[in-house]
């Protein structure tokens, strides 16, 4: 038989290229090809590296022919990091399958992950590419797929809680995802869920063939230098240890490169969108149009080098194309308004960076430097929610009277000690405070005004303060409430009884809870904040103004306390730690921020805001360059303000039982 050379040529090529090994395929590549977006406003479209540059690099080190075995992001909210992690779990299932496990802090957020992002999307990749790599969830057969097990020839996806034991133990893994990993706690047996989530990669250890991916927005910076102090936000301490890179993007007019950062945003209060960078080398001011393309032609640069050092990323608000400097300067305008947990969450949530709780006080010299030329007793300008905290002891009251503006500054009208028994509702200190409560105050016009709510600390005569309360519409018992997360002001508790044990429902005594960490945390955040006094060009929000006969004993207990982290048997411990013996009159303004969170500072509307300035302060012409609240004022006045509808007329009820007779 003859065969043609050139067919034996031809076959014998096509059989080489068959049998010939193929390079891997790089990570950033495979997205393009093969991830559809399943949520978003491109939801239904491809991935592309168009609308996140900065995360092509990210890819290519999380690429299965990429040496490292870590790689670390810390982020802010809503980059696409999270669905670049979940498409990387699809990737390794494809193209090099092994056991791979997905951690997350809690069991709802397991089942939202699973049901929201990460079944939709390995829906919509098969579809896309006809193929059927993960197996199908069955229902008890234990063959296919569960909720929690992805299935695919060649290894397993676990879903993982990583706040509990089980799901993170017995599991041989090659590849992992720490999501959110800043929010993973403490196991109850008092173990590092990092520790027993490392201890998965044991057996791949030694031939460094393992990859870990470890993403999350960040949470408290310690003040440790290497981020090892206790409490100090995980993905930060992860990033530290990495070879941090750097969005750099290039200024269109001198042509140098630099990272976008907060303290060089120039906010337009008055048109947002007209936000813009200052270039911290020349004069240029960045505009969002030149941000973009900017953006789109940059890069990143490592700020260590060394082989100790893995890839780690910092990506935040100001790189990603799905926010605008006008939209950040709309959240940042915003959360100033919010105090601490405002700036908190700026600071995590939009630049991506741990905040370090401001917990100590600063010098009480240096606040008493701050004392400023106002008349006590009087009612600054400015100030619109006049409110009292009182904490009462068995030898007398304290109590002082701060009087609030929109923006959170706040004024010390008045600072007393009334000094005399407290057992009796009706005699010795009481009668003093009665006597002030009645007290009409000036203000800067000139119109006396009056405490408008007065929180007293219920902790030590729980019953004279209940008793005394109820009989006053505009004084509130309250119950100060240890711990972070508590609210600045709860929904009160009945207390009064009757005769029968029960708890009245008309008449009672009421008893609020005050969340007073997070007050004390707002308020020494507030107390280290410099305005004119020091020079600034204004007075920030949330700045405590002080008047000249405030004396020495008044700002120490003022500061009288630090905020304390410590590991306790194996669990971090937060509280606020006494630094002198007596903190009456920081209880004192905490109970009075209270009261203000209750009469509406961080809920009211602009128009409300100036129906209130409308209020208190006479009329001024208002024009075009007049504050954008003065103009909301002249547009809502009092008098214009909406009126509530009367209440509609109820239709005699007809005695049915009459017709019986």
């Amino acid at each position: 038989m003859t065969v043609h050379p050139g067919a034996i040529r031809a076959v014998s090529s096509a059989l080489a290229r068959a049998i010939r090994l193929q390079p891997p395929v790089p990570f950033d590549r495979w997205l393009a090809k093969n991830i559809v977006l399943v949520d978003g406003p491109k939801k239904g479209e491809l991935w592309s590296a168009e609308d996140a540059p900065y995360l092509v690099e990210i890819a290519q080190c999380l690429s299965q022919e990429h040496p490292c075995t870590e790689v670390t992001v810390r982020k802010s909210q809503q980059t696409g990091v999270s669905i670049l992690a979940l498409a990387w779990m699809l990737y390794i299932a494809e193209n090099c399958p092994d056991n791979s496990i997905y951690g997350v802090p809690g069991l709802d957020a397991l089942q939202d992950i699973n049901s929201g992002k990460l079944q939709p999307l390995i829906d919509a990749w098969q579809r896309h590419t006809k193929k059927q790599v993960i197996q199908p969830t069955t229902s008890r057969s234990g063959v296919g797929s569960t909720t929690y097990e992805k299935k695919f020839p060649g290894g397993t996806l676990y879903l993982a809680n990583a706040n509990t034991v089980m799901d993170l133990s017995a599991k041989t893994t090659r590849f992992g995802v720490k999501d959110e990993v800043s929010k993973w706690q403490a196991l109850p047996n008092g173990a590092d869920p990092e520790n027993l989530f490392f201890g998965r990669f044991t057996a791949f250890r030694r031939q460094k063939t393992y990859k870990i991916f470890g993403l999350s927005t960040p949470e408290l910076d310690s003040g440790h230098a290497l981020g090892e102090g206790p409490g100090h936000c995980r993905i930060d301490r992860d990033f530290r240890r990495s070879d941090q890179r750097f969005w750099h993007i290039r200024c269109p007019e001198c042509g140098n490169e630099q990272v976008q950062r907060d303290a060089y945003l120039i906010i337009d209060r008055v048109h947002l969108h007209r936000t813009v960078m200052q270039c911290q080398h020349c004069e240029h001011h960045i505009s969002e149009m030149e941000r973009v393309l900017a953006v789109r032609e940059g890069r990143y640069i490592p700020t260590f080098a060394g082989p100790d050092r893995h890839p780690g990323f910092h990506v935040d608000a100001f790189m990603s194309l799905m926010m605008s400097y006008g939209d950040i300067a709309e959240d940042k305008l915003k959360c100033e308004g919010k105090g601490e947990a405002g700036a908190k969450d700026y600071s995590n949530l939009i630049c991506g960076l741990p905040y370090r709780m401001k917990g100590n006080a600063p010098d009480h010299k240096r606040l008493m430097e701050r004392r400023e030329e106002y008349l006590a007793g009087t009612i600054p300008a400015g100030g619109l929610l006049f409110v009292a905290g009182a904490d009462v002891q068995s030898y007398g009251i304290y109590c002082e009277g701060v009087v609030f503006a929109e923006d959170r500054q706040s004024w010390n009208v008045f600072a007393e000690f009334f000094e005399g028994a407290t057992d009796n509702p009706q005699a010795g200190a009481w009668l003093l405070l009665d006597e002030f409560c009645e007290q009409e105050f000036p203000d800067s016009h000139g119109v006396l005004r009056k405490i408008e709510a007065l929180a007293v600390d219920s902790g030590y005569r729980p019953t004279q303060v209940l008793e005394w309360c109820r009989r006053r519409p505009n004084a509130y018992a309250i119950k100060g409430m240890p711990g972070r997360g508590v609210a600045a002001i709860s929904p009160p508790v009945r207390k009064s009884v009757n005769k029968r044990g029960k708890r009245k429902r008309h008449g009672s005594a009421m008893s609020w809870p005050v969340g007073t960490w997070a007050l004390k945390a707002e308020f020494y955040g507030n107390l280290h904040k410099t305005g004119l006094r020091s020079g600034e060009a204004t007075d920030p929000p949330g700045y405590c103004h002080f008047h000249m006969e405030l004396g020495e004993e008044y700002f120490q207990q003022l500061t009288a306390e630090y905020f304390s982290q410590k590991m306790v048997k194996g669990k971090l411990h937060e509280e606020w730690m006494p630094r002198r013996e007596h903190n009456h009159f920081l209880d004192c303004r905490i109970y009075a921020m209270a009261m203000a969170e209750h009469l509406g500072i961080s809920r009211l509307t602009k128009s409300q805001w100036a129906a209130l300035r409308a209020k208190h302060e006479p009329a001024t012409p208002v024009d075009l360059l007049s504050p954008e609240s003065q103009q909301v004022a002249e547009r809502v006045s009092p008098e214009e303000a909406p009126v509530s509808p009367p209440a509609p007329v109820k239709k005699p009820v007809e005695n049915r039982w009459a017709k019986r007779r």
